[in-house]
């Protein structure tokens, strides 16, 4: 239903001054996560063709075309204007709006996420991007370092805050393996996947090795126990040995 201005509010918003207050820009940045083919995460990186930080790497992103999309609809444009990448589940990550964190004026910006297959994210530069790029997630002494066959970024040389953003969305996901289904996503294949499968995912983003016997236990009872899951009448060789195959079931993995 409408909303409906009584005379008074009509007049006062007929008068309002919106000079008042001065008024931010506002940009989406999104951070793509895939697991590559050698089980590493990674994300692709943008690399900049304008002024400020231009050559410098970042995350995918833009300014919201104020009165003609919604923030979602602007993450959606700009993902796929400078990466290509469509057709995929975004969802928030958090607000950054330090004063000082875009040499150009007050810039907001809504950080999404999102998780692509294995193996399925494809990326191309466009727009104002020079080159569009994936790059392997390492951690060393110095926090986080991007990397791939030719080039290796550190998180201080990515433009603007995208380091934070990006750290903050690892640690998002790492902590949503324990109760949400986010690992699925990553699976090449959900109508087709082995418990080890499965496990490595969850280690590649933990960064961690994890005990099979108690993941398997985990697995049985929280998702085939629930019905999130089936077993299939179909093995797979894996390591030598048969390995059982499993379904996530219809409607299970809805964001």
């Amino acid at each position: 239903m409408a909303y409906k201005c009584s005379k008074e509010e009509e007049e006062f918003l007929k008068n309002y001054d919106e000079s008042m207050f001065k008024h931010p820009s506002v940009t989406t940045d999104i951070v793509i996560f895939t697991v590559d083919e050698n089980d590493k995460l990674s994300i692709p990186l943008i690399k900049r063709g304008v002024f400020p930080y231009k050559d410098r790497w970042a995350l995918p992103g833009g300014f919201l075309h104020v009165g003609e999309e919604s923030i979602d609809e602007c993450a959606r444009r700009e993902l796929r204007e400078e990466t290509g990448v469509e057709n995929v589940y975004l969802s928030q990550l958090y607000t950054f709006g330090e004063p000082d964190r875009d040499p150009r004026t007050v810039v907001i910006s809504v950080a999404y996420i999102a998780h692509i297959p294995k193996g399925k994210l494809k990326v191309k530069a466009g727009d104002d991007a020079k080159d569009a790029e994936i790059f392997r997630i390492k951690y060393d002494i110095d926090g986080v370092v991007f990397t791939n066959d030719t080039t290796t970024i550190y998180e201080n040389d990515l433009a603007f805050d995208h380091g934070k953003i990006i750290k903050m969305a690892i640690t998002r996901l790492r902590n949503r393996l324990d109760y949400e289904d986010d690992a699925f996503d990553f699976l090449r294949d959900k109508n087709e996947f082995t418990i080890s499968e499965l496990k490595k995912i969850h280690e590649t983003i933990k960064n961690r090795t994890l005990d099979l016997p108690n993941f398997r236990k985990t697995f049985l009872r929280d998702y085939v126990g629930t019905g999130k899951v089936i077993e299939l009448d179909k093995t797979v060789v894996s390591k030598g040995k048969p390995a059982k195959l499993y379904k996530m079931t219809e409607g299970a993995d809805k964001k």
